[in-house]
C-alpha cells in the first residue's frame, strides 16, 4: 500500500489538503481478502469536511485506485464499515446484518439491486470473494453479506475446545457421532469450525439468503458435502444421503421443529452455538431444547456486556440458562449443575463494551440418566 501511496503521491501537480490525511489512514489501515481490498471509511472524512469539487477528488482518487490495484495485485476496493442495526430509512432492525451502507470505489461488484428472495440470476451476476482463515475457506458476496474478521480467533478457538474434541471422540467411541446446531451460521464462521473439528454432522440456520448461498459454496470448497433444506424436504430423507451440513434458509424459531422431526436420524446433539451480537437470548430456549437429552452438552453464548460486568453478567447467563434447562428436564436439575465453564473475552465492540463467549455446559435432562 504504501508504495502505490507513494507514487500517488509522487505524480504531477497540486494535491488538495485532504491528501495526507487519506494517505495516513489508507496505509495505516486496509485490508485484503484475495482480489479485494478494504479501505477504512475514516480515510475519507476529511474530503467531505473539505467539501472539494467532485470531479476534481473523483479523478484524482481514481488514480490512486488504480495504483493500488496495481502494488496489492487486486482487482476491487470498497470501504469498509460498521454493520448498521437498523435497515436505513425504514428504522427496522437489520435482521439479517445485511451491509446496506457498502460502498464500492473500484471494480465490478455485481447489480446494487436484486430480488427478494434473490434468484439464482441474482447469485450468478454477483461479485464473491474467498478468505482462508485457520486453513478453512469462506465464501461470501460482499455488497450482500457481512464478514467478520474479528472472530478468527473464536474459529480457531472452537477447532480445538476440549468439550468440542470431547464429542468427537465419544461419538467415534460409540458409534453414534455427533451433531452441533449453529442458530446463526451466517457464511460458516463457527459452523466450519465444528466441521473442521470433525462433528459428523451441522445443522445452521440463517435468515439471510445471500449467506446461507455463500455457506453452500464455502461447504463446497472446503469437500464437505452439504444440502440446503427447502420446507418441502422431509429431514428423515435428507438425512439419509451423504451430508455434513444441513442449511436452513429460515427463521431458528423454527430450529425446534425441525430437530425434533430429525432426532432420531442425527447423531446426538453436543453443540450449539448462539452467535448474534448485541445479545443472542431470543435463541436460548432453542438451543437447551436443542441438546441431547441423554448426553448433555455445551452452548456457546455470545453477548455483549460491560467490562466492568462480565463476571456477573455471565453469571446471570448461567442462572437463565439453568432455569431453561429445568423446564426441559425430566427430574430435579441442582442448583449449580448447568456450569459456566469459561469466559473468552473476544474483542471490543465499542468503548468500554466486550464481545464475550459464555461456554456453558448443561447436564443431561433425561430421566432414564
Amino acid at each position: 500500500m504504501q508504495r502505490a501511496t507513494a507514487e500517488w503521491l509522487a505524480g504531477s501537480g497540486e494535491r488538495p489538503e485532504w491528501t495526507a490525511s487519506l494517505v495516513q489512514k489508507v496505509n495505516r489501515s486496509y485490508v485484503c481478502y484475495g482480489s479485494m481490498v478494504l479501505l477504512p471509511s475514516t480515510a475519507f472524512d476529511e474530503i467531505d469536511r473539505k467539501g472539494d469539487s467532485a470531479n476534481t477528488s473523483n479523478l484524482q482518487l481514481h488514480h490512486l485506485y488504480e495504483l493500488i490495484a496495481k502494488h496489492l495485485k487486486v482487482t476491487h476496493i470498497a470501504v469498509t464499515r460498521p454493520i448498521p442495526l437498523e435497515d436505513e430509512g425504514e428504522g427496522a432492525e437489520n435482521i439479517i446484518r445485511a451491509p446496506t451502507n457498502f460502498k464500492p470505489l473500484s471494480g465490478d461488484f455485481g447489480p446494487p439491486t436484486a430480488q427478494s428472495p434473490p434468484t439464482p440470476s441474482d447469485f450468478e451476476a454477483a461479485y464473491w470473494i474467498t478468505a482462508k482463515q485457520n486453513g478453512v475457506n469462506q465464501i461470501w458476496a460482499p455488497r450482500w453479506t457481512m464478514f467478520s474478521r474479528g472472530n478468527i480467533s473464536e474459529k480457531a478457538r472452537l477447532m480445538t475446545l476440549p468439550s468440542v474434541l470431547s464429542a468427537v471422540e465419544e461419538g467415534e467411541a460409540n458409534g453414534t457421532g455427533c451433531t452441533a446446531v449453529d442458530l446463526y451460521a451466517g457464511i460458516g464462521y463457527f459452523t466450519f469450525s465444528y466441521l473442521k473439528a470433525g462433528v459428523t454432522k451441522v445443522l445452521g440456520w440463517d435468515l439471510n439468503p445471500w449467506s446461507t448461498e455463500g455457506l453452500m459454496k464455502g461447504a463446497k470448497a472446503n469437500k464437505w458435502p452439504a444440502v440446503k433444506v427447502s420446507s418441502d424436504d422431509r429431514l428423515a430423507d435428507v438425512l439419509e444421503r451423504d451430508v455434513k451440513l444441513l442449511v436452513f434458509n429460515e427463521d431458528n424459531c423454527l430450529a425446534e421443529g425441525r430437530i425434533d422431526e430429525a432426532r432420531r436420524s442425527l447423531p446426538p446433539i453436543r453443540h450449539v452455538n448462539c452467535g448474534l451480537l448485541p445479545t443472542s437470548r431470543g435463541s436460548w430456549p432453542i438451543a437447551v431444547h436443542a441438546l441431547d437429552a441423554d448426553l448433555g452438552g455445551w452452548i456457546h453464548v455470545h453477548e455483549n456486556f460491560a467490562v466492568e460486568e462480565i463476571p456477573s453478567k455471565a453469571e446471570e447467563v448461567r442462572c437463565e440458562i439453568q432455569r431453561l434447562a429445568r423446564q426441559h428436564a425430566e427430574h430435579d436439575l441442582k442448583d449449580g449443575s448447568v456450569k459456566l465453564e469459561h469466559v473468552n473475552k473476544l474483542k471490543s465492540f465499542a468503548p468500554g463494551v466486550m464481545h464475550c463467549v459464555i461456554d456453558i455446559y448443561v447436564p443431561p435432562r433425561s430421566r432414564h440418566v
